[in-house]
């Protein structure tokens, strides 16, 4: 359908530059440019209805590196809200580049396992999540959070940019020179 082709062209050029990255493999600088989604947002459900509709296309114009990736984001509820959209979009964009952090150090973790023309769909859609997949369990905790004991998290702390924004202007304040 159209509308799913038109998500498809815009998670191949809308490319956040936190997502822009590089992974080296054997020596070998790769530029990737890695798309993480929110679980089953449109994004996500068009680029898998895509793979499985084309199950053995290679090379596959789209990699899955991991099928679901859980962040854990601790935070200090007095100074952060959630509830803003402003402070939601900002830890969902801290998850994100977390996400990135971890498939590119699970990337290099399992060298031996992975090529870098799987990694460009050589070996179809599917084949660099079976060898990172278990990398990426290995750096992730279980822990039952939402009724599943099995489900494996990737913990870390939020960083507060509304209160360094603050921090900063206060000092720049302070230090800028008043006048006579």
């Amino acid at each position: 359908p159209q509308k799913t082709w038109d998500v498809l062209q815009q998670v191949v050029t809308k490319v956040s530059k936190e997502q822009n990255t590089t992974v080296t493999l054997r020596g070998t600088t790769l530029d990737f440019k890695m798309r993480v989604f929110v679980c089953n947002s449109v994004e996500a459900r068009a680029v898998g209805e895509y793979i499985t509709n084309h199950p053995d296309q290679t090379p596959a114009p789209f990699v899955v590196l991991a099928r679901q990736l859980s962040m854990a984001i601790a935070y200090n509820s007095l100074t952060l809200d959630p509830t803003q959209a402003a402070v939601a979009d900002r830890l969902r964009k801290q998850a994100k580049t977390r996400a990135v952090k971890e498939i590119r150090e699970s990337i290099r973790d399992c060298q031996g396992s992975i090529s870098a023309d799987m990694l460009r769909g050589g070996s179809g859609a599917m084949a660099p999540v079976k060898e990172l997949e278990p990398h990426l369990s290995k750096r992730s905790n279980p822990v039952d959070l939402e009724g599943d004991p099995n489900r494996r998290y990737f913990f870390f702390d939020a960083k507060n940019r509304s209160r360094d924004d603050g921090d900063r202007a206060r000092n720049a304040a302070a230090s800028e020179p008043r006048p006579p």
